[in-house]
Parts: C-alpha cells; sequence; structure tokens
C-alpha cells in the first residue's frame, strides 16, 4: 500500500457542531487527508461499509458524474464540481459510517478536471475527518500510484484558486 498525505489549513471556518448544538467558528483549522493506493479491492476489507466503485474504462467527466449519483443515490446533485462537492460532503442520509470509494481506473479527464476532482475528494475526507461523523476514505489502484501523484504534485501550489 501507498499513501499520498494532505495537511493544509483553512480560515474563517464555520460548521455546526452536534456535541453542542449549534454553530461553531474556527479562524483557522487544520486539516488532513490521506488517498491510499492498493494492489487489489480485497485488501480494504470492511464489510460493513457504503462501498462505491467508480468503474469503467475511459470515463469521462459526465460519465464520472453519473457514477457519483446513482451509487451513492444522492437526494440532490446538479452534475458539476460544485454539486460533487456538496453532496460528498454532506452524506445525511448514509446510515453506515465507514464510506469507501475506489477506483479501479482513473477516470480520463482534462488536467483541470483532475486536479479539481482530486481536491473536491481532499477537501471531503478533510472534512469528515473533524465531523468524524463518517470514516470517510478514497482508494486507488497502485497502478495509478505515479500519475496521481503526478498530478497533484503539478497542482499543489494551485489547489486553492481551482
Amino acid at each position: 500500500m501507498k499513501i499520498i498525505d494532505f495537511y493544509w489549513k483553512e480560515n474563517d471556518w464555520t460548521f455546526f457542531d452536534k456535541s453542542v448544538n449549534k454553530m461553531v467558528f474556527h479562524p483557522v483549522i487544520e486539516k488532513h487527508a490521506n488517498f491510499y493506493f492498493i494492489n487489489d479491492v480485497k485488501e480494504i476489507g470492511n464489510i460493513n461499509s457504503y462501498f462505491v466503485e467508480i468503474i469503467g474504462n475511459n470515463l469521462s467527466k459526465e460519465d464520472l458524474m453519473n457514477n457519483y449519483y446513482t451509487k451513492f443515490k444522492f437526494p440532490y446533485f446538479g452534475f458539476n464540481w460544485d454539486a460533487l462537492w456538496d453532496c460528498l460532503c454532506d452524506l445525511d442520509w448514509i446510515g453506515l459510517k465507514d464510506i469507501i470509494i475506489y477506483h479501479e481506473v482513473l477516470p480520463k479527464l482534462e488536467d483541470k478536471d483532475f486536479k479539481i476532482y482530486f481536491k473536491i475528494l481532499r477537501d471531503a475526507i478533510g472534512n469528515w475527518n473533524i465531523w468524524n461523523e463518517h470514516n470517510f476514505k478514497v482508494y486507488f489502484n497502485l497502478k495509478n500510484y505515479e500519475e496521481t501523484e503526478k498530478i497533484i504534485e503539478s497542482s499543489l501550489l494551485n489547489f486553492k484558486n481551482l
């Protein structure tokens, strides 16, 4: 297994804290996220999870959006990047604690769309790590590690601008 780690800070972050039943403001909050790369989907091994496999060779952006919509059974969805971010950060309709997304192959996206997609996944993981309502994990096939790493490295300085 290989892992790509993300650590970042966000300013002026407000969220509803269920433990105190009110909105909580944090001037600066530290977040982290991991992308996991494995040889075989069987390595995940969590039977009691909401498991979503992003499948299909040559997945376009439209195909990817349709995969998410049908597999997550989103109650609302606008079929664009903003809608995907909104839905992955609001999974109230899923009763299971563990949520896993597995990519057997990478979608066929333009470079800018890949950067946006990876940022959405990173943000969703980081948010759920703080909110702690779900264990939200994203896995990729190990054969895609180098390509993913190159895309991420080329976009790290620009993640805030996407």
